[in-house]
């Protein structure tokens, strides 16, 4: 049976040895393009306006194609809902794609790590863009990631595009993948500048193919957890994160057998505090190491 839209799962989880920092975490069910379309009236609409200029940035993290233009895959789709708004605070949607190619072929362009700049991966030798004669598309490499940044979305203020193809989107991936790494690198450049409420695709797929099967999912998803769970832990190892609010949204065609699988593996991977509950009758009370076992709060060590 598949999940219905209305389940969800929220978490608080603690990241940090000595100075613990809380998070949120959030599992649900959804189609992507609702983050994002909606009438202009809504209230979510309202509310993303109010906090454009604000240090409370929601960002939204969806997978694209190789190729930088307006005509192909899910940019296609993002282009489309831009189109029905329009845009008073930043350049179009077009003119964004268009100073980031200019960026990319440009070998003398300093490519800061800003959202001024557009481009995310700083990494990304320009030896490996490539141009496709017959369409002029700039044809990126895997795990490259740029972003756009919007005011007419319903609950999105920036998008990163994490470039991908179906073999990497379907196959197994590892931590050294170029597709984690681009997650890796979005996670970063959200930290950086105050998007402090990011939706990641939960499996980096916006729906579920046959070949996907509970394993599989069960598998990325794992994967997805550890590497936002090693990002945190790095970047509190400075003293700079603060705390901030992940969003997993998992495709509307889940079956309600992996959601609930997924929602069960989210505290084991993750430190979640559980609250200690003494008996109200006496003032003191000495737990036993059994008792500190079954609550959960014995010591545990971060990895």
């Amino acid at each position: 049976a598949v999940v219905s839209t209305q389940s969800t799962g929220s978490f608080s989880i603690c990241i940090g040895s000595q100075l613990k920092i809380t998070h949120s975490m959030r599992l649900f069910v959804d189609d992507v393009w609702n983050l994002c379309s909606g009438h202009p009236r809504a209230p979510e609409r309202l509310q993303t306006a109010l906090s454009l200029y604000t240090n409370n940035l929601s960002g939204l993290i969806i997978l694209v194609d190789n190729r930088l233009n307006l005509y192909s895959g899910n940019t296609h789709k993002l282009s489309k809902i831009c189109e029905i708004s329009p845009e008073f605070h930043f350049p179009p949607f077009d003119q964004q794609l268009t100073t980031i190619g200019a960026k990319l072929l440009n070998p003398q362009t300093t490519r800061r790590r800003t959202p001024t700049n557009y481009l995310i991966d700083d990494t990304v030798p320009e030896s490996v863009v490539k141009k496709d004669e017959s369409s002029d598309d700039l044809i990126l490499p895997t795990g490259t990631c740029y972003l756009t940044r919007h005011s007419n979305l319903k609950q999105v203020h920036v998008v990163f595009h994490l470039v991908s193809t179906v073999h990497e989107m379907q196959g197994e991936v590892s931590s050294r993948d170029l597709l984690l790494i681009g997650l890796k690198s979005a996670l970063k450049i959200a930290s950086e500048n105050n998007v402090d409420s990011l939706t990641i695709p939960m499996f980096l797929v916006h729906t579920l193919e046959s070949n996907m099967d509970h394993a599989w999912c069960i598998r990325r998803a794992e994967i997805i957890f550890k590497c936002v769970k090693g990002f945190m832990i790095e970047v509190g190892s400075t003293g700079v994160i603060t705390s901030k609010t992940f969003h997993f949204i998992l495709p509307k065609n889940t079956p309600n057998k992996t959601f609930q699988a997924i929602r069960n593996l989210l505290p084991t991977i993750f430190r979640v505090p559980c609250p200690m509950v003494l008996d109200q009758s006496s003032r003191k009370k000495t737990l036993t190491l059994q008792e500190l076992s079954a609550l959960n709060l014995s010591s545990k060590v971060d990895s």
